[in-house]
């Protein structure tokens, strides 16, 4: 919560929010438990994940690359747009309860009319901005219409949401939550697309459809000549191609001028605003193996430069008062600078990618605020004046501390080594060890780097045990060879798998080789989704009448584990046979031959595996995917 003597609060297309920073529309941004996380860090403009007509995409895996800067293949939406829908509905309402559970009245996430002379009122207002793609075919279809409504008019699908509220939150089942959830698009479009078409889907979303809109600019509109200056000599990227074809296919800088002073002109007739962001990330030639297709996507450090550069063009033009949204390479010691320049919101997505993930937020706003006391300022159109008096070391009105701040941000920006080259050339430490499924070094770096929250903890006894696998013949079964099971640790990382998108950034910040996502158990959300990637290895947790059921999956073999609550036997299943055991123990009580085969043998080292993991999991001293789920269940 921000310091209450301040008011970070700002106009966002006509609507206010409490502070200026969020989210990009990423990977962060497409699971309500990640919407609600960021919040809870603070994140009050919080731009939601792309989504097109197109939800049933192929992409490539893995999809993101923060090795050393930022480089992706990841685009638009990975859920269905009903699914998309019911996680951005359900993102409001949780963020709208948590602010009343944690925080009372003062925590309500919207108000009709944010009093920003009581900050310690207005500290929670939340903005939820949305972002379709790709092109006006697209976005004009009856689905995308249907979902866009949905966001300015989501009463129905948040009255069939109040019943998944759990029973601990009954008492925020008939809270009037807001259901416009949004009223403000961000505008992605393929990289080519013509200036018309843009045009024609900005009228289309504010006249038709009641939006404002903000359209986002893609770096070639800097020209070949003084971007690849930037890149190459200012920056010293040599080693980064950029893609040919972005030049040829991508909107000029006056075109987008032109474009956007018509469109202004229509946003000012239909009640609406208008705007730009800054922006898209670059394409450029794929010169690695992390990544696997030809072509990438360029973020990070070299790109905050490439957009100050667009944004200080850009206000050229326009002077200070033109709407400007910008997200590229923003990190915690360059968000004030931002903020002083009048940018409208600040987003971040690349710095959310490292270690510490959500947490990394806390340190923009602190930062920011730390800047304001220290020139004596309560609000940020102050900052923003009294930024520019020390820059400049003169007086000025509000629009030329803007152009002076940008204007100063922009050439510091470009003789700053930490955007260098130079400067970001190192990876990730690797130990030389590989992941196996138990036992990683326990430095949870895998857990808060996950963009969707998959990764997560349990809890195990650790433990060495000597069993003997069992043979089952026709005259009955019998003791065969020993085996060893062990666990040397207590923590343990698991991955679940419907939150998991396979994207890969685990691994470049796990010191161990193979990639947690890869060689850390598995967990399906429900028999349906482990049924959905039949050559998947995992395990999926099902509730019976007398039992708890886990079944899993090893090298395209399936198993059954069960505890029979009703007879206090554990059961475990492999396609050949079941073997009973008896709990504590672990002793085998009796084995079936299940085939036509003579002879069968027995591996107990997935028993042992199960069984850990279901005990585990079920555990309720560290909350997760699985134990959440099942506790809902039982209320």
């Amino acid at each position: 919560m921000s310091d209450a003597a301040l008011d970070l609060s700002v106009m966002s297309a006509g609507q206010r929010a409490a502070n200026p920073l969020g989210p990009a529309a990423g990977p962060h941004t497409q699971l309500a438990q990640n919407i609600a996380l960021s919040w809870l860090a603070g994140s009050r403009i919080i731009e939601l994940k792309t989504v097109q007509l197109n939800d049933r995409l192929e992409l490539s895996r893995p999809c993101i690359d923060i090795t050393t800067i930022g480089y992706n293949t990841e685009w638009s939406q990975e859920l269905r747009l009903e699914e998309s829908a019911r996680e951005y509905v359900k993102a409001s309402m949780m963020i709208e309860i948590l602010g009343r559970w944690l925080f009372g009245q003062h925590g309500l996430m919207y108000r009709e009319h944010a009093n920003a002379s009581q900050p310690e009122v207005a500290a929670f207002d939340t903005v939820f901005d949305v972002s379709v793609g790709y092109d006006l075919a697209g976005i004009q279809s009856t689905e995308i219409r249907r979902w866009l409504q949905r966001m300015l008019d989501a009463s129905e699908l948040i009255d069939e949401l109040r019943n998944e509220i759990p029973e601990e939150f009954a008492d925020y089942r008939d809270v009037s939550f807001r259901t416009k959830i949004s009223e403000t698009i961000t505008l992605s479009t393929f990289h080519g697309t013509p200036a018309s078409e843009i045009e024609r889907i900005c009228e289309f979303l504010m006249v038709e459809m009641g939006f404002s809109v903000v359209v986002k600019m893609n770096p070639p509109m800097l020209g070949r000549a003084r971007l690849e200056h930037l890149l190459h000599e200012t920056l010293g990227y040599a080693n980064i191609e950029v893609n040919p074809h972005a030049y040829e296919v991508n909107m000029p800088f006056d075109d987008a001028v032109s474009m956007m002073k018509r469109l202004d002109a229509v946003a000012a007739r239909n009640g609406k605003h208008c705007g730009v962001k800054f922006g898209n990330t670059l394409e450029v030639i794929n010169n690695g193996g992390f990544l696997k297709d030809r072509v990438h996507y360029l973020s990070g450090q070299p790109l905050h430069v490439i957009h100050l550069a667009l944004v200080e063009q850009w206000r050229g033009i326009f002077g200070a008062s033109y709407p400007i949204s910008f997200s590229a390479g923003v990190d915690a010691n360059n968000f004030a600078d931002c903020v002083s320049m009048g940018l409208v919101p600040v987003t971040t997505c690349t710095d959310l990618l490292r270690p510490g993930g959500y947490g990394r937020l806390k340190q923009y706003l602190v930062n920011l605020e730390q800047a304001m006391h220290r020139l004596g300022a309560r609000t940020i159109d102050e900052f923003i004046d009294r930024t520019a008096k020390t820059f400049a070391q003169t007086e000025m009105n509000h629009a030329n501390a803007v152009l002076s701040n940008t204007a100063a941000v922009v050439t510091r920006a470009m003789n700053d080594q930490r955007y260098r080259y130079e400067s970001n050339t190192r990876p990730p430490r690797k130990i030389g060890s590989h992941l196996a499924l138990w036992d990683c070094i326990n430095c949870d770096k895998c857990i808060p780097v996950c963009p969707n929250a998959a990764n997560f903890t349990i809890a195990v006894e650790p433990v060495t045990v000597t069993y003997r696998n069992i043979e089952i013949t026709d005259s009955g079964w019998k003791e065969a060879e020993e085996g060893i099971f062990s666990i040397a640790k207590a923590g343990q990382i698991c991955t679940y798998a419907d939150a998991c998108n396979e994207c890969g950034n685990c691994d470049v910040f796990c010191p161990e080789d193979g990639g947690p996502y890869l060689e850390k158990p598995r967990f399906f959300g429900s028999l349906e989704s482990f049924r959905r990637q039949p050559k998947v290895n995992g395990f999926v947790l099902v509730p019976g009448q007398h039992e708890m059921v886990m079944m899993g999956r090893s090298s395209g073999t399936e198993y059954e584990l069960y505890i029979d609550a009703h007879r206090r036997t554990i059961v475990f299943q492999t396609p050949q046979a079941r073997v009973t055991l008896e709990p504590g123990t672990q002793r085998v009580l009796d084995a079936v031959n299940l085939s036509p085969a003579p002879r069968v043998h027995v591996d107990l080292s997935l028993y042992y595996v199960m069984a850990t993991l279901m005990g585990g999991t079920l555990r309720t001293d560290r909350m997760n995917f699985i134990n959440a789920a099942f506790a809902v269940k039982e209320e």
